[in-house]
This record gives structure tokens, C-alpha cells and sequence, in this order.
């Protein structure tokens, strides 16, 4: 719209990405271009819409974007804050005025529309693939999320059944708020002790569902597993004056080895989880 209305040479749409300006859309083959490192940056840094024009090429002589003397930006906002930048040049002097700013800014504002909606469509698709209460994806995901690596012949990875032990008395004990607190402060520790590339979810009540990416051996995974036992168990919980300490068990399964399917990885990791509560509970099988 702005190339075929204005005539300009070049329209480009810089967005920000972890705190760098990334070219999203352009009718330049030239992407590369650092726009913070020109005569123009400062306005860039400061959020400012501007407009540049020169007698000489603003990018120099030897600048692969040709001989650009006019240049316009003008900046993209979402809610409020600073989001990028719509950055319009031509090679006359002079081409671009203060007259075009408001014309830029009505598509820049669109632009900014446009990233709100994205930006809600993806948290709605997101929230829903995760358990309400725990803000963990739930078994179905999770479910998924199996085939789908299983579908794609993927590396070896762990499925591990958590179960937290006695949760039924401490409900009744201390109250179903405990309860939930207990649930919550787990599931962030399991978090905290787990790669990006791992899988945390909510089986049902208060069983959680791992996967754990690719681990380096049958030993490897069984040690990252009691790591996380270990410290489930002298996490010290504290609710209304009172301080309790919970357990879990763990059953695990790996995949090939213990099965091809989800089902088949369910039902082993499962069955080490029973042996697991068996064995006194507060501990890790893996056969």
C-alpha cells in the first residue's frame, strides 16, 4: 500500500525482537540493514517518528541499498509500548515531509492492531492446552504431544508418572487450600529443575505427567528423576502458620526400550509407579 500510493523506493517493517530490531516484511532484497546504525538513530531509540533527507545517500556511497536521500519512519506501537518501526525511503532528496507522518501512522496503527490480535489469538491457543488450575498442559496435550514424537521417529526420551504421596490425608488434615498450595509449589519445583525442551503435565487430580527430552542414559535419566524426588522431599511448605514437608513417587518409562506406543510408555511407567508406592513410597523406579 505505502509503494503503490506513495511511489516510494523501498517500505520496510522492523519489529522488536529481545530488544533488537528484526526486518518482518520488506520489498528489499537487502535485509541485513542495521537502521540503529545510521544518522537516524537516535530518533529510532527514542520512539520518535522522523523524517531525513539529504543531498548525499544516507547509507553511503558503497551501501549495497543504492543512493536512498529521503527517508521516513514512524513507530509501531502495542498497548502502548514500542514495538517497531515502519522505515520508508527513496533515493530523491526531499521526497518525503512532515505531511506524510500522519498518512504512515494511520498504517502503523493498524500494524499495532494486527499484533494485538496475533498476540491474543496465540495466548487463547495456548491457555488452551493447559490444566486452568496449575498452568501446566493437561493429559490431552500431553497425550498428543507423545504420538506426534513417537509419529517422528524421534530420539529416545523418559515418561515419568509423579504421584504425590498421601495427598488424600493431607487434603483432609490441613484443608483442601493446603492441598492446592502443595500441588502448585511441586509443580513449580519440578519446573525449575527441568530442561525447555521438557514436558510438564497434569494427568489427573494430583498425578503429574514428564517427559524428559532425549536423556543421556538409563542412569542419566533415573538420576534427573531422584533429583527432583529428593527435593520434593525437603521442600518445606508453609501455609497459615503451619510448615509440612510431602513426598512423591515415580514411575518410569523409556521409550523405545519399554514401548513403541503411548499407551505401551503409559503403562510402564504406570506400573513402576504402583511399584514404586509398594516399595514404601518416596522413590523412583525404573526397571
Amino acid at each position: 500500500m505505502i509503494i503503490g500510493i506513495l511511489g516510494a523506493t523501498y517500505s520496510s517493517i522492523y519489529l522488536k525482537e529481545d530488544g533488537y530490531l528484526c526486518v518482518r516484511a520488506s520489498n528489499c532484497k537487502d535485509k541485513g540493514l542495521n537502521i540503529l546504525e545510521y544518522a537516524f538513530h537516535e530518533n529510532i531509540e527514542n520512539g520518535n517518528s522522523f523524517v531525513m533527507n539529504s543531498e548525499n545517500p544516507l547509507y553511503g556511497p558503497n551501501s549495497t541499498r543504492g543512493n536512498i536521500s529521503s527517508v521516513i519512519g514512524v513507530p509501531i506501537k502495542l498497548r502502548g509500548n514500542f514495538a517497531g518501526y515502519i522505515i520508508v525511503e527513496h533515493t530523491h532528496c526531499n521526497f518525503f515531509n512532515n505531511d506524510h507522518i500522519k498518512f504512515i501512522s494511520s498504517i502503523a496503527n493498524q500494524i499495532g492492531i494486527a499484533l494485538e490480535n496475533s498476540l491474543l489469538y496465540r495466548k487463547i491457543k495456548e491457555s488452551s492446552k493447559r490444566d486452568a488450575a496449575l498452568n501446566i498442559y493437561h493429559r490431552k496435550y500431553f497425550v498428543d504431544f507423545l504420538s506426534l514424537r513417537i509419529a517422528q521417529k524421534s530420539q529416545p526420551f523418559g515418561v515419568v508418572m509423579i504421584d504425590l504421596d498421601d495427598f488424600k490425608s493431607i487434603n483432609d488434615s490441613c484443608g483442601h487450600p493446603f492441598g492446592d498450595m502443595v500441588l502448585t509449589e511441586t509443580v513449580r519445583l519440578i519446573e525449575k529443575n527441568i530442561s525447555k525442551k521438557d514436558i510438564l503435565a497434569r494427568y489427573g487430580g494430583e498425578e503429574l505427567v514428564l517427559f524428559i527430552d532425549d536423556p543421556l542414559s538409563k542412569g542419566a535419566l533415573f538420576e534427573k528423576v531422584n533429583i527432583i524426588r529428593h527435593k520434593i522431599s525437603n521442600n518445606e511448605l508453609n501455609y497459615r502458620g503451619r510448615t509440612k514437608t510431602v513426598t512423591a513417587s515415580f514411575g518410569i518409562s523409556l521409550y523405545p526400550e519399554d514401548g513403541c506406543t503411548v499407551e505401551e510408555l503409559l503403562f510402564v511407567a504406570d506400573g513402576n509407579l504402583y511399584k514404586a508406592k509398594e516399595m514404601g513410597k518416596n522413590s523412583v523406579v525404573l526397571v
